[in-house]
């Protein structure tokens, strides 16, 4: 086993330091969220780690999101949490079962309040780190390119995805563009991810951080739609130097709407063999008192991996 490198660790306790003052400063109160919760997501390829407690099955938190919006339910507006964070998935090069996550919420905001306040955090880290803002050839000081994905798409492959009405249309019309791809199966979003995956994550955030907004309705997860344009969610990724930082949304906060994607996630769980959570009813009660909103999730070892200039999770792990 490698020594873990001090210095590294030093590094990322400093940008949490960092990150804390960022948000004090902008009015924002911290948050201590429960590790244990009764229902940890229903995110269709997102395991959690069950844990018995007195005869009942509770769970590790894969995301304080739940906990947040409760929150802000409860009339709380600007509200973040750094916390651990776990999920039943392999390790690889990127990712570690448990992680860090820092994840804020803000009423009043929609997804592009959001964008300006993601990119004003980052600059700030920058600032106060000094040297150059260059990280992996991504200058983290330039203004944050912001393109949609379906022009991600055309740019980067030459398909327009929301032309294709089912999966082997859009199979066919990549396949069209000399696009490789695998015959597992028909289904539209896994041929989607295949493409955005293989032809488009690697291109984004090379020379200036970017963020791709725009999602299709079927990945809108728990943001709501354009109301400009229901074939897409108001939700955003975040991408720089090579690393998938953050997840965005402008948070839906109609009830009934969410526990209908809930259900439609529990059957989606169920076609896949993964395990079935039960609905948190305590945040659909909530929902009906938390006002527009926007949220947003950052991975802090993936950051600090970046900021460091490391593509090894490990460098920046105590465990």
């Amino acid at each position: 086993m490698e020594q873990i490198s001090p210095d590294a660790l030093i590094r990322t306790a400093q940008f949490v330091r960092w990150i804390r003052a960022f948000f004090d400063g902008q009015d924002y109160t911290e948050i201590f969220v429960p590790l244990l919760v009764p229902s940890p997501g229903m995110e269709p390829h997102i395991d959690a780690y069950p844990v018995q407690q007195n005869g009942v099955t509770r769970y590790l938190q894969t995301s304080p999101e739940y906990a947040l919006k409760t929150l802000l339910g409860r009339g709380m507006k600007r509200i973040y949490a750094v916390t651990p964070c776990f999920r039943d998935e392999p390790a690889s090069n990127t990712h570690s079962p448990q992680f860090t996550m820092l994840e804020w919420y803000r009423v009043s905001a929609d997804l592009f309040d959001m964008m300006d306040e993601t990119e004003a955090l980052i600059h700030w880290i920058i600032e106060n780190q000094g040297g150059s803002p260059e990280r992996f050839g991504c200058d983290l000081s330039q203004p944050f390119e912001r393109i949609k994905l379906r022009d991600a798409f055309i740019r980067y492959t030459g398909v327009d995805p929301w032309l294709a009405e089912d999966g082997p249309t859009l199979r066919k019309r990549a396949r069209d563009q000399g696009w490789r791809l695998s015959d597992l199966d028909d289904d539209w979003d896994n041929i989607f991810c295949e493409l955005f995956v293989n032809e488009i994550e690697p291109k984004l955030g090379r020379d200036k951080p970017c963020l791709l907004y725009g999602w299709p309705r079927s990945q809108a997860a728990l943001a709501r739609l354009d109301p400009n344009n229901a074939t897409e969610a108001m939700r955003f990724e975040l991408y720089a130097g090579g690393f998938e930082l953050a997840n965005a949304f402008d948070e839906l906060t109609d009830p009934v709407e969410q526990k209908n994607r809930f259900i439609d996630e529990q059957k989606q769980r169920r076609r896949l063999n993964r395990p079935i959570y039960d609905i948190d009813l305590r945040l659909l009660a909530a929902l009906e008192h938390v006002p527009p909103c926007a949220g947003i999730a950052l991975g802090i070892e993936r950051l600090s991996m970046l900021l460091i200039e490391s593509r090894q999770i490990e460098d920046v792990l105590s465990w």
